[in-house]
């Protein structure tokens, strides 16, 4: 019985003191000045990083290794190379991001990486990254496994002849009552 009470007494302790965490951190953020985008220069090596954990908690896998974040992060940030203005509107919500007054986004906890992700996925550059990082993660062959997808059928001749034609779980014509 005294097992049964003390393990109570710790659920509640740990609720409590998750309680207690999420009222401490946004206040912890008002200590701090906040910087302006502009005022960050996130140009560099954290700025691949931030795009990878940001490319993660956009779209998390857990049979996706870091290094594959990081490579779809590169193939983006070296696409936007070519648009001035679209790397510089990635690169201000980078620094938003990166902002959070603790320590850069890729180095927070998830659930705090989260948090600031709910915060900014309103801003143009989240909605443009969403979308072309969808593209470029959904459309690696190493993905599909993981998902279940066997790829296109086209040219194996349609759906039909890949196995999809096995469709005893319906009843014949005539059958239903």
């Amino acid at each position: 019985m005294a097992g049964a009470d003390t393990q109570a007494g710790l659920a509640r302790r740990q609720v409590l003191g998750r309680i207690a965490l999420g009222a401490v951190l946004p206040a912890l953020g008002g200590l701090a000045t906040p910087l302006q985008a502009a005022e960050l220069d996130t140009e560099g090596p954290g700025e691949r990083e931030t795009s990878a954990a940001l490319l993660r908690q956009m779209f998390p896998h857990g049979a996706l290794t870091p290094a594959f974040y990081d490579e779809m992060a590169g193939r983006y940030l070296e696409e936007l190379a070519a648009r001035p203005d679209a790397l510089a509107e990635h690169r201000r919500g980078l620094a938003l991001l990166d902002a959070s007054y603790i320590a850069p986004f890729a180095q927070l906890p998830a659930v705090i990486q989260r948090a600031l992700v709910a915060r900014v996925d309103q801003e143009p550059f989240f909605t443009a990254y969403l979308m072309r990082g969808a593209e470029l993660v959904y459309r690696d062959a190493r993905v599909w496994d993981e998902l279940g997808y066997e790829g296109s059928s086209v040219e194996y001749g349609g759906y039909l002849d890949r196995g999809f034609d096995d469709i005893d779980w319906l009843p014949g014509a005539g059958e239903m009552q």
